[in-house]
């Protein structure tokens, strides 16, 4: 009976690792993405990471 149930368990686990693997390929071959609907803005803004601060200025002379 111990040997029946390892078998069968092995069997089972090669049996969803091969699903697993097929289902991961199936998924990739899919349609490469379009970029028609991708918004681009035009902001003026420039990004601003962080502000100078005496916090800032602490912790990077710390961490150097």
């Amino acid at each position: 009976m111990e040997k029946s149930r390892r078998e069968f368990l092995k069997n089972a686990t090669k049996t969803s690792v091969v699903i697993a693997g097929a289902g991961a390929m199936l998924a990739g071959c899919g349609k490469k993405g379009t970029s028609e609907n991708l918004v681009r803005g035009k902001s003026p803004k420039q990004e601003i990471l962080y502000q100078k601060t005496k916090q800032w200025n602490e912790y990077y002379s710390v961490a150097k």
